[in-house]
């Protein structure tokens, strides 16, 4: 055994080396006077890298999602990280992700011929998390050099939207009429193809996004009816994920619509919309519809056909007010001094019909339970 003993500063040091030779425990002489209060033995260096090892383990992955839902992410987002995870941990088990090469992260890659992108940036964000908490360090992140492809849209390719003729076919044929008999079933069914109906109108007559219905439905929002006649009915107000205040306002058919979703607690899950979107549209004999796309469709409709509907008690456009207080843009007027409690609204020519739509009753503002957001 060769023993290591040195007085270096006034300390003296007794290191009992793991050196199999004179040749070896020269070397790592070399080592002990280079850093002697950081060095290790060869034994002892081993232990720590194994201490320090970091695994893409199901205990680190649930904390680094729990992380993202309370930094506001949403369930799907999160939902859709945690499932690309789970792949890679079941890619790299066991393996230590300090000497996970680059390579070794693009052959897996390969064996996967769809959502490249999304797999790569899961696995990257993952790796941020944990050089955040310490655990890993830039250096030994073997997702650095990995590159997220810049991808064209799939939706890039083809036309985008939809006809407001081929939308109204499209509600018509969303039916929950599937039952010679009218029993609980029937009843059930009837009522998860209403809920869809519900979230078509939504998407063509505003243009949210799925996400927002999907919080108004949760009940993560305001909704205020209007006391004053008119074909404005309420106004929805939410934040943003950026912190800004969204308010809109819609007719009585999307207030119910909303209100309907509301007292469901929750939008239709996407595998129960494309269900059952798919069914109508089979029915039609058309490519199947994506309510994503409405967005596109209405904006697209308010350009070429579409109504501003102000309140009655009037107002102008933001446009006009920036001129006249000398703004060189709306955005500047709408940022600092847009309070409107409701502003226009889009009015779409657009008929959405079905026998089995339930009969609107207006619901006055003071019985109504109003959601503030978070």
């Amino acid at each position: 055994m060769f023993v290591l003993r040195k007085m270096v500063q006034g300390r003296a040091y007794t290191v009992y080396l793991d050196a199999r030779s004179e040749t070896e425990a020269e070397a790592e002489l070399a080592l002990f006077l280079r850093d002697p209060e950081g060095y290790r033995t060869r034994q002892e260096a081993r232990q720590l890298k194994q201490e320090a090892a970091v695994y893409l383990t199901a205990e680190t992955v649930g904390r680094f999602l729990e992380s993202m839902r309370n930094a506001g992410t949403t369930a799907r987002y999160v939902g859709n990280v945690g499932f690309y995870l789970a792949t890679w941990a079941e890619a790299l088990a066991g393996r230590d992700l300090r000497t996970v090469s680059l390579q070794e992260l693009l052959r897996e890659l390969a064996r996967h011929p769809t959502g490249r992108k999304n797999r790569i940036t899961a696995l990257k964000s993952f790796a941020s998390w944990l050089r955040e908490q310490g655990a890993l360090s830039l250096a030994e992140d073997p997702t650095v050099s990995l590159k997220v492809p810049v991808t064209r849209p799939e939706k890039a390719m083809r036309e985008k939207g939809y006809s407001i003729e081929t939308t109204e076919r499209l509600y018509r044929a969303l039916s929950g009429w599937e039952f010679k008999n009218f029993n609980q079933e029937a009843t059930r069914r009837m009522t998860d193809v209403q809920c869809v109906r519900d979230v078509l109108c939504i998407h063509a007559k505003t243009g949210m996004h799925g996400t927002e219905i999907e919080r108004l439905a949760r009940g993560e929002g305001k909704v205020a009816v209007l006391e004053e006649p008119g074909e404005i009915a309420a106004t929805v107000t939410f934040i943003h994920k950026s912190g800004n205040v969204h308010r809109q306002s819609i007719d009585r058919q999307t207030l119910a619509a909303v209100q309907r979703l509301q007292a469901r607690g929750a939008a239709p899950v996407d595998s129960h919309i494309r269900r059952v979107v798919g069914r109508a549209c089979k029915k039609l004999g058309i490519e199947p519809v994506r309510l994503g796309e409405y967005r596109h469709s209405f904006v697209t409709w308010a350009s070429e056909c579409g109504q501003e509907v102000r309140p009655k008690t009037g107002g102008l456009p933001l446009a006009a007010i920036a001129a006249v207080v000398g703004h060189h843009s709306a955005n500047t007027t709408k940022r600092f001094y847009d309070n409107v409690k409701v502003p226009p609204m889009i009015k779409i020519p657009i008929r959405l019909e079905h026998p089995e739509d339930p009969v609107w009753l207006p619901v006055r503002a003071a019985a109504l339970r109003l959601v503030e957001s978070a």
